[in-house]
């Protein structure tokens, strides 16, 4: 074999050359000048391929993810390593130096390219949504029968902070476009559909009640021709409340905690508790609110009962004493309920 460059004799050529000379002018990797890179102003996410991406990694990997679709390496380079540095930026432009680094015919071989990475600020579909206003389902909080009292929206509207906070770190359509409040209760316009689903379970989960869904045709999508809908999804929470009083078969009780699988409550009578699940929800009765709980007077006390003063009348009243109840010493001031004519102690419901 002869090198027609160098002249030496009996070596392998490589593309009509030896190898030494094959090395000496080697283009490691074929390099643009420059590459555009796309990043939403708002939540600086990227697209890429036709696709935004919220990428929790470096300017530097980003710029080397879309080199990657630019370059062309040498094809008898082996295990090439590439990296960027960030050398000087300029309002939308950046000054690159592309290091790379491969194996060629057992000889390792380095080389740095200038590059320049050219910044499009855009804004991206789901931020676009959310500065217009953008939602796909509204949660309409109801109570049965009922006006849901200051202190229930307060604890709904900071479940719902909470979880949207959340939420949102991983889905951008995680927001509140609008919450209006309305003589029947509250209605929260979310962005997305199936956050507004898991946030209305969540909801469920903490007070109980019932959820339905009703769609909404909203128009068609001229880019698809498919229709648009807007999911109203209603969470009616129940009549009644924690601490108020309910009627259940046989038992008549104090609402001691409302999930989305149960309510449990603690017979007056009996003081055992009974676990009610929501299938059952029309077979209970309200029967007094926790506003009706009246304080009164302990005025004597037997071995077999307790004599209070009727909350209102002050007509002395005896109730057969229970365990629960035993340590009650006279003159103490003990809350009550009375409910269809007849006194109950509360102390330890």
């Amino acid at each position: 074999m002869f090198c027609p460059k160098c002249g030496k004799t009996e070596e392998k050529l490589f593309d009509n050359v030896c190898k030494s000379c094959f090395l000496e002018d080697i283009v490691l990797a074929e390099i643009p000048d420059q590459i555009e890179i796309t990043i939403c102003a708002h939540c600086e996410s990227r697209l890429e391929k036709g696709k935004w991406h919220d990428l929790e990694i470096s300017d530097e990997e980003v710029i080397l993810n879309t080199l990657n679709d630019h370059i062309t390496l040498n094809e008898y380079a082996r295990d090439v390593e590439i990296d960027a540095e960030m050398i000087l930026a300029r309002g939308s432009s950046i000054e690159c130096l592309v290091h790379v680094k491969g194996n060629v015919l057992s000889e390792i071989i380095e080389q740095d390219y200038k590059l320049n990475v050219k910044i499009n600020k855009m804004v991206c579909p789901e931020c676009s949504k959310f500065m217009s206003g953008y939602y796909e389902a509204v949660i309409q909080l109801r109570a049965d029968n009922r006006i849901p009292d200051e202190e229930e929206i307060v604890s709904i509207d900071n479940l719902i902070l909470d979880n949207i906070n959340k939420i949102s770190k991983k889905n951008k359509m995680a927001y509140i476009s609008q919450r209006s409040a309305i003589k029947e209760g509250i209605d929260y316009y979310i962005g997305s559909y199936k956050v507004a689903k898991r946030l209305s379970n969540i909801i469920k989960d903490h007070l109980g009640g019932i959820i339905k869904e009703s769609p909404r045709l909203m128009g068609r999508d001229k880019s698809t021709g498919k229709d648009l809908h807007r999911i109203w999804i209603s969470v009616r929470i129940p009549y009644f409340r924690v601490h108020d009083f309910i009627k259940y078969e046989n038992s008549l009780g104090q609402v001691i905690s409302i999930t989305g699988k149960r309510t449990l409550i603690k017979d007056l009578i009996s003081r055992n508790q009974i676990s009610i699940r929501w299938r059952d929800y029309d077979k209970m009765e309200t029967v007094a609110g926790k506003e009706d709980i009246k304080e009164t007077t302990v005025t004597a006390k037997t071995p077999n009962s307790i004599q209070i003063l009727h909350p209102v009348s002050y007509e002395p009243i005896d109730i057969e004493i229970n365990p629960e109840i035993a340590d009650i010493e006279i003159g103490s001031q003990i809350p009550v309920i009375e409910i269809e004519g007849t006194v109950y102690i509360l102390i330890n419901m």
